[in-house]
């Protein structure tokens, strides 16, 4: 969920055109004969139908709905989304659904709760005071995608309806303090650890691999050492003019739907029986780019800003079916063509030589690795068990401890320590005196001892108890809701509206 927020937080203004998209698959996908009924209905719910006016008007609310800056309701109603496309989609009919069961519950919100908190809202406030020249001012930017204060007014019903339902649904959701203290632990408690290290460079200077074993595991493999697929397209891109003067607020939000809208007409003709995407570009007066052959693993250049769209080429397209839809992508919209697929071909010896030769190499160095690694468990333990401290069982063994500064969850390890990520890991999984086995890292492999935890600052526990108590409670009733609504939701059949 924090990769999402950050994700539509960096995009909140080209949100709202991406129902441009969403409507053009709804009116164009399917034969002739059903997209009208395609056009006029968005899909059903509790076994009403739902029209695309409807379900368009939703989803330009969505980034009003950022714009209020109301995260908990948008994050709550996307669920588990995937892409934005998705997000949005979950925004319009969780939105429906809320609504319903607020309504049912009678967790209604009243006009004055509503005024209350439009007042309160952080967009409308200056100094901590309600600004009505604020409210004034997004009141005027909402004029230009056909909204008005009703739509404010429904977004913050909304929110605090959500609270509601949240507060009902998790009644009985109450931390221990037990518990409290469980998770603060987990967070604050310093844990000092001791390892032994067995570089991977130091057993690669000791494997050799010969040609003839190369040529022997060339035999074996040969039927699965095959060539990268590779593709090439032509695209056109619709991005803002990078030349003038960038244009923010309303101008910005008309520009990107005017790109939106060439887009859209674009993909449109694309889809006309024998349509060109040379002749088609004339008439759009767009510029054709084409890209040389590349692989799923390395995008060319032409796509190095736009990975979505990169990804679609080899996802989405076949020379059935080369065109692509509208792909929005670093900022810009997007319509592919697939022009030519080198499928993948077997690989001769000399081809597979250097790549087959490296692979086994690193195949001996884990072993090697992993028996190292084994035998020096088996000494150390041997050792902890005999009553030796962790550095002297090390030492006898053969090998040299390394003591690492102390860390916890909050303060953790400092990134540009070797192996401080594994270490981590594999610590929090493990109790006082525990020995690991020997686990694979950046460079080569670790074998970690805990030597202690230290004790919590317990007067830093009581002062942080109240909020951690918020914290951990919140947690639990958005767990609970995600569950409630995907309940709600099923039940509230969504579907395709029936020709």
């Amino acid at each position: 969920m924090v990769h999402l927020m950050r994700k539509y937080q960096q995009t909140v203004m080209l949100v709202v055109t991406v129902v441009v998209i969403v409507s053009f698959i709804w009116l164009f996908n399917g034969q002739q004969g059903d997209s009208r009924n395609r056009a006029e209905h968005a899909g059903s719910i509790y076994g009403r139908s739902v029209s695309m006016t409807q379900f368009s008007r939703e989803q330009r609310k969505f980034s009003v709905c950022q714009e209020l800056n109301l995260e908990d309701l948008w994050q709550s109603l996307i669920g588990d989304a995937k892409n934005e496309n998705q997000a949005i989609e979950n925004y319009v009919w969780n939105s429906f659904v809320l609504r319903h069961e607020a309504a049912a519950l009678g967790v209604v919100p009243s006009t004055n709760e509503v005024i209350d908190a439009i007042q309160k809202n952080s967009a409308f406030q200056t100094n901590a005071t309600y600004d009505s020249a604020k409210y004034n001012a997004f009141l005027e930017r909402l004029g230009s995608r056909g909204f008005n204060g009703e739509q404010i007014e429904e977004l913050i019903s909304d929110d605090l309806a959500l609270t509601k339902l949240k507060t009902l649904i998790g009644t009985s959701l109450g931390t221990a303090p037990a518990e409290l203290r469980n998770i603060f632990e987990r967070g604050h408690q310093k844990t000092e650890v001791s390892v032994v290290r067995l570089k991977r460079e130091d057993v690669d200077k000791s494997i050799q691999v010969a040609d003839e074993e190369v040529k022997k595991t060339y035999e074996e493999r040969k039927d699965s050492l095959k060539s990268e697929e590779f593709r090439k397209v032509k695209f056109v891109e619709f991005a803002p003019d990078k030349s003038e003067k960038p244009v923010v607020g309303k101008e910005r939000v008309t520009a990107l739907l005017q790109l939106a809208d060439r887009a859209q007409n674009f993909a449109v003709a694309m889809a006309e029986k024998d349509a060109k995407i040379e002749e088609v570009a004339k008439k759009f007066n767009a510029v054709i780019v084409e890209t040389p052959a590349f692989s799923v693993n390395e995008p060319p250049a032409q796509l190095s800003a736009a990975p979505e769209a990169a990804r679609a080429t080899f996802e989405t397209l076949t020379m059935e079916a080369p065109n692509s839809d509208v792909i929005l992508s670093g900022g810009a919209y997007y319509v592919l063509q697939l022009t030519g697929v080198t499928a993948p071909s077997p690989l001769s010896f000399e081809q597979a030589k250097a790549s087959l030769t490296a692979q086994i190499k690193s195949e001996r160095v884990q072993e090697t690795l992993n028996l190292k690694g084994a035998e020096l468990h088996t000494k150390i333990q041997a050792g902890l068990t005999a009553g030796k401290s962790f550095a002297e069982a090390a030492e006898a063994a053969g090998a040299k401890a390394e003591t690492l500064p102390a860390f916890s969850m909050t303060e953790p390890l400092k990134s540009d320590l070797p192996d401080a990520y594994p270490v981590m890991i594999q610590s929090s999984q493990m109790e006082v005196g525990q020995l690991s086995q020997a686990i694979p890292s950046q460079t080569g492999s670790l074998l970690i001892h805990i030597d202690k935890h230290q004790p919590i600052d317990a007067q830093k526990f009581e002062q942080e108890k109240p909020v951690l108590s918020e914290k951990v409670t919140r947690g639990k009733r958005n767990s609970a809701f995600a569950l409630w609504i995907k309940e709600r939701r099923t039940l509230a059949k969504i579907g395709a509206t029936d020709s």
